[in-house]
């Protein structure tokens, strides 16, 4: 069997990337990551160097997602797998990224997004994740509660479907493990009032503020993961879970439309006074806090 072969069985490379090889990996590494599947090997087993050699080869690859920890004490890794890598990727080597067509793009886009979608608990009993989404002031709030050091990465999401052109420095992270972005040194240290400030840049920019237990994300609606997930499951009324919906004062609106734009999900359509299916609302308080004569606010859902 091919080297190239036996590499896209062990990495497990779909075929929406096969034609970009050269792009995601230098000849060197598909022939020494190529050997290894899923078996645990150290630096003594890479033969093509000596030990020093193959260590400080070892750490690059790490640091770039291409091999993680089985036992970082023993020195033991494992080859990464494609999925895996391509989240390193592209919050990495966005120029190379790029460089791939925008049909080749979409496709990677598409398998990538179609493993997270079959990746998530779809028992109707219970939520898919711990996403929950919220406004600024508590996302704010939030933060100030987070004990530990913060980290600042890009937006996998956003670099992966990418046109949308809203910001990549939007997602915050408390994790530090091994493995983790933060342990790789792919993401970068950030101060809590720095962290608040992404989080207020997102929201001038109209991105929604989801929390999880590692984190905190700025979503758009038409790249984030999450929400594609939550379009295709239909899941509305119960995930990423909300606390509130938004509520149209007609009286107050002057029609400027301003809501309309920053809404990542169609509630607003243009009119004097603007109109709103309420229905559709996520709760994420994007519009409210952009309204400018407070025509809009967030009021309790229920749920």
């Amino acid at each position: 069997m091919p080297d190239k072969q036996i590499f896209y069985d062990n990495f497990k490379i779909p075929e929406a990337a096969r034609p970009y090889l050269d792009i995601f990996f230098t000849p060197e590494e598909i022939s020494i990551l190529g050997k290894y599947g899923d078996r645990i090997f150290k630096a003594e087993d890479i033969t093509e160097y000596d030990k020093e050699k193959a260590g400080e080869l070892l750490q690059d690859y790490y640091s770039r997602g291409l091999v993680s920890y089985e036992n970082m004490e023993k020195g033991e890794y494992r080859t990464s797998d494609f999925y895996s890598y391509l989240d390193s990727f592209v919050v990495t080597r966005i120029p190379e990224y790029r460089s791939i067509p925008a049909e080749g793009r979409k496709a990677i886009d598409g398998w990538y997004f179609d493993a997270y979608y079959e990746g998530l608990d779809k028992n109707p009993e219970k939520v898919p994740t711990g996403d929950i989404i919220l406004p600024l002031d508590e996302t704010l709030q939030y933060i100030d509660k987070q004990e530990g050091q913060a980290y600042l990465s890009l937006c996998d999401c956003r670099a992966l479907s990418g046109d949308c052109g809203l910001p990549l420095n939007t997602c915050v992270s408390w994790k530090n493990g091994i493995n983790s972005r933060a342990h790789r040194g792919i993401s970068k240290e950030i101060t809590k009032e720095e962290a608040k400030q992404i989080v207020l840049d997102a929201d001038k920019q109209g991105l929604v503020h989801t929390v999880n237990k590692t984190g905190v994300c700025n979503c758009c609606g038409d790249c984030c993961y999450l929400f594609r997930s939550r379009e295709k499951m239909q899941s509305h009324q119960f995930w990423p879970k909300s606390f509130y919906k938004v509520e149209l004062e007609h009286e107050n609106c002057i029609g400027c439309g301003l809501c309309v734009k920053r809404c990542q999900f169609g509630v607003f359509s243009y009119g004097k006074p603007v109109q709103a299916d309420t229905g559709s609302c996520i709760g994420c308080g994007v519009c409210v806090t952009g309204c400018p004569k407070d025509a809009l606010k967030l009021i309790t859902s229920g749920l």
